[in-house]
């Protein structure tokens, strides 16, 4: 279902882009104001330019955006691992002492069982 709303969004997407680029061929010149240089490029080269640039600097600001989420969330795995690793500790030292309880209480069962020797008197 995923796969189909991908290429559900995308197909009609990719034929804007197409259409846009093949509409949109006329040339604009670009001063690149600091530097001495000027470029002639297609406005469909320029606005589909922009539009990557803006994308990947949002993706940016997001990624670094969230570090704090990440961070946070690597701290409560890291905690919820390290209490995993005392439950399971203490599960295993628990069912160790069970173990030692029933075996005293069967050794305490035997030992009551055995007879006890009168001396004839």
């Amino acid at each position: 279902m995923k796969r189909f709303l991908t290429w559900l969004i995308m197909i009609p997407f990719a034929l804007v882009v197409i259409v846009f680029s093949a509409v949109n061929r006329e040339l604009v010149t670009l001063d690149l104001w600091p530097l001495p240089n000027e470029i002639t490029v297609p406005v469909f080269t320029l606005v589909l330019a922009v539009f990557i640039i803006g994308f990947l600097w949002g993706g940016i600001v997001a990624w670094v955006s969230a570090g704090s989420v990440r961070r946070h969330a690597r701290t409560a795995q890291w905690r919820a691992d390290k209490a995993e690793r005392e439950l399971r500790s203490l599960s295993n030292k628990l069912d160790d002492r069970e173990r030692e309880l029933r075996n005293a209480q069967r050794d305490d069962a035997s030992a009551s069982k055995l007879p006890v020797q009168t001396n004839g008197g």
